[in-house]
């Protein structure tokens, strides 16, 4: 309790960080970015504490040590925080927070809490958890990548909206077996991406005051200052309709996916039916944005600097040749291609704070009190940005990744997570965004827009805020990389997989 807490507090000191104020500690200090969280690290260090409302929230801007406290096997920091403006909308169930029973009878409350976590782990891992796994898959990856070839040449102006709708359609065709509406929006792929927003805005560290003083969850709509009541009811709603939708046309379809396979296994329990439901819901919402994301900040890239694309393409000419766009198969052939997918990720980033974890018990970590209860926030971003580590870390450079001395891969410095809350869906995103940047190399040319002068229009490199980030708007003119390009993407684009 309380008393114990003291206790160690004054064997052990919580990691230093801003001086907070009475009672309510840290409550105007809490930014909203990451790049505040890394000013902090560099005047206090690797690990830094404030409180917010006697809440503590351990922020680590060290890679090294965000893998030593995060990376054990253990389950110490296994658990998600409540975010209390989350669960309002309905979102705990996607971040496998909290459960309704016991993994047994008489398991403790650590099993309790774990328990809804491991088995959307093992339903994901199930079908995507690994490359071999995926390979099953390929055909459907490339189908789609071609696609996002055709929607981007098609209206080259509305080039991100080509690439949400064609990420989007993959992640549901293999989560529900459904296919979207081509012609205009789809009403689903549109759902996800309100979705996503939506997610993004009610985890923002330190936005939602209930999220430092729940009780709040409690006052009445009409109450002053319940404003987040009114947005939360419109979340629930996205919330709630994410889930149920897509699942209402699986049951109507005799298709194969995820969510199929799972729901044809006879005698399913209500708990068993919610935790497909949610864990389907988790998998789309979670591996559309990311991919979305990286795919839009290759155009970024292959608009900023022209040399990386000619780079790029000189590699897939060599290796694939004019005559064909290039498959999965080719992967191990484009060390180029590959070092740019890694440096995509680094170079902005998309989740700059990965996903909070909660200290499930007590610890000290280099002679330092991290409290139970704690919740312990990584800075991926500056730990992509550390300059100890990458040379230049703002500038866009794949060539940082290939030669005898290659830098450190960013997925070893917890892009995808840490521990037992390595993501689940990694290995599906790794291949789509290799296809997608793949398929974009060998068969578009992208370069700066020009303004109504004719001058060249310098695009802004930064990413929004959120838990998942986007690069900012830009504009660019996308090409076909000759005729025949055209020819090759009507062929593969003909029928379905």
């Amino acid at each position: 309790g309380l008393y114990f807490y003291n206790l160690q507090k004054k064997k052990f000191p919580l990691p230093p960080g801003p001086t907070g104020y009475p009672l309510i500690g840290n409550v105007f200090d809490m930014p909203s970015t990451w790049r505040t969280f890394a000013e902090w690290g560099e005047k206090y260090g690797g690990i830094v504490s404030v409180t917010l409302l006697r809440q503590p929230y351990i922020i680590i801007n060290d890679s090294a040590i965000a893998t030593s406290v995060l990376g054990g096997g253990g389950n110490a920091y296994a658990d998600r925080p409540t975010f209390e403006m989350a669960n309002i909308c309905g979102w705990d169930r996607v971040l496998s927070r909290s459960v309704s029973f016991p993994l047994t009878s008489g398991a403790n409350s650590n099993n309790s809490i774990l328990h809804r976590f491991r088995e959307y782990r093992k339903l994901i891992g199930r079908v995507f958890g690994s490359r071999v796994s995926m390979e099953k898959f390929h055909d459907m990856e490339e189908y789609h990548a071609n696609m996002l070839l055709k929607r981007v040449l098609e209206d080259p102006e509305a080039f991100e909206s080509a690439i949400r709708k064609s990420t989007g359609a993959l992640i549901l065709q293999l989560a529900y077996g459904y296919r979207i509406k081509e012609n205009g929006s789809d009403p689903i792929v549109d759902l996800v991406d309100r979705g996503m927003r939506q997610f993004s805005d009610a985890m923002r560290p330190g936005k939602f005051l209930v999220d430092v003083l729940p009780i709040l969850k409690y006052i009445p709509s009409w109450f002053p200052g319940a404003g987040f009541q009114h947005l939360a009811k419109k979340y629930r709603r996205t919330c709630k309709e994410a889930a149920d939708i897509p699942l209402s046309f699986v049951q109507g379809q005799a298709g194969k996916s995820y969510a199929a396979d799972l729901l044809s296994h006879p005698n399913l329990s209500e708990e068993q039916y919610l935790d497909i439901k949610w864990s389907a819901a988790s998998f789309y919402m979670g591996g559309t944005d990311t991919t979305v994301s990286i795919v839009i900040a290759y155009f970024l890239a292959a608009t900023k600097n022209p040399e990386i694309q000619a780079k790029a393409q000189t590699e897939m000419d060599r290796v694939v040749g004019r005559w064909r766009l290039p498959t999965l198969n080719d992967r191990a052939s484009l060390p180029y291609t590959e070092a740019l997918c890694h440096e995509l990720r680094r170079w902005l980033t998309i989740v700059p704070l990965g996903l909070p974890h909660r200290a499930m018990q007590d610890d000290v970590y280099e002679g330092y009190f991290i409290p139970k209860n704690a919740i312990v926030i990584p800075n991926v971003w500056k730990f992509m940005h550390d300059p100890a580590v990458y040379r230049e870390p703002f500038l866009c450079d794949p060539d940082r990744f290939l030669g005898p001395e290659p830098e450190p891969d960013p997925v070893n410095h917890g892009l995808f997570g840490y521990g037992r809350r390595l993501c689940p869906g990694m290995h599906l995103a790794d291949v789509s965004i290799w296809i997608c940047v793949a398929k974009a190399v060998a068969g578009l040319t992208i370069s700066r827009a020009l303004d109504a002068s004719g001058a060249p229009i310098d695009p802004i490199v930064d990413i929004t805020d959120g838990i998942v980030s986007r690069p900012l708007p830009f504009r660019c003119t996308v090409k076909p990389r000759s005729e025949q390009v055209l020819k090759w993407i009507e062929e593969a684009t003909q029928g379905t997989t």
